[in-house]
Order: structure tokens, then sequence, then C-alpha cells
């Protein structure tokens, strides 16, 4: 059984530019906005969306997944490495995210393991 990291290359592979190199992939999560949170505090099923990221020496790849966990081809952007910092709370933010797209994401890469998605990989990817 491929493991989740080998799924996320291969779903960020084809958007690469023919000089990028993929350095790292992760698995994040969008969470719900905070009007949402407060419309329907307790809410069991969250609105919560998950994306592959992949991370090039100059871009960071996004795809978002369907109910099912299948990349959505057509919900994905790209955005320069110089427009993701490391948010405080465990994930990245966007500094300037692209019109309709979310600006914060969390970190879910569960066991490295179980998952292969190794991030201490993933934020060297980001920081160099």
């Amino acid at each position: 059984m491929a493991k989740k990291a080998d799924k996320v290359r291969e779903a960020v592979k084809r958007y690469l530019e023919p000089d990028e190199e993929l350095r790292s992939v992760g698995q994040l999560v969008e969470p719900p906005s905070s009007l949402v949170k407060h419309i329907l505090p307790g809410l069991a099923a969250s609105p919560t969306k998950y994306w592959y990221v992949g991370v090039t020496q100059k871009r960071a790849i996004f795809v978002r997944l369907t109910a099912f966990s299948k990349p959505n081809e057509n919900v994905r952007f790209a955005t320069p490495l110089s427009n993701v910092k490391l948010a405080a709370k465990g994930g990245i933010d966007l500094i300037t995210p692209e019109q309709g797209m979310p600006q914060n994401f969390r970190f879910y890469f569960g066991a490295k393991r179980a998952t292969g998605l190794d991030i201490d990989e993933f934020l060297e990817a980001l920081t160099t």
C-alpha cells in the first residue's frame, strides 16, 4: 500500500514547472472560518477542508482534496515561497492569499512512520 507521501507527490508533481524540483510534500488542514465557528459551535461534522501541498525551490503548490480524499483538479493554486510564513499555531499562513483561496493552514502530517510525511523535511524546504 502506498504511503500518503507518495500520493501527495503524485498529485502535486503534474503542476511542476520544467525548472522546478519537488523538495518536500505535506498535508494541511484549512480550519473553519471564525464566522462558521461562531454560527455553528460544537458542530460534529465541521466544514474542515484538507489540502496537499508540495514545496519546490520557488513555490508552494496547493491541491484541495474532495470529500472522498481525492485531489480536486479544479481547486488548486501556487504561490511564491516568499508569500508563505510559518504560523505560531503550527502551520503556515499566506501573507497575500490569492483571491478566493484560504489564508491559514494547519499541519496535518500524522505519524511519519505511517504516512511517510516528514514535517522536519517540510519545514526545512519552506525555510531554505
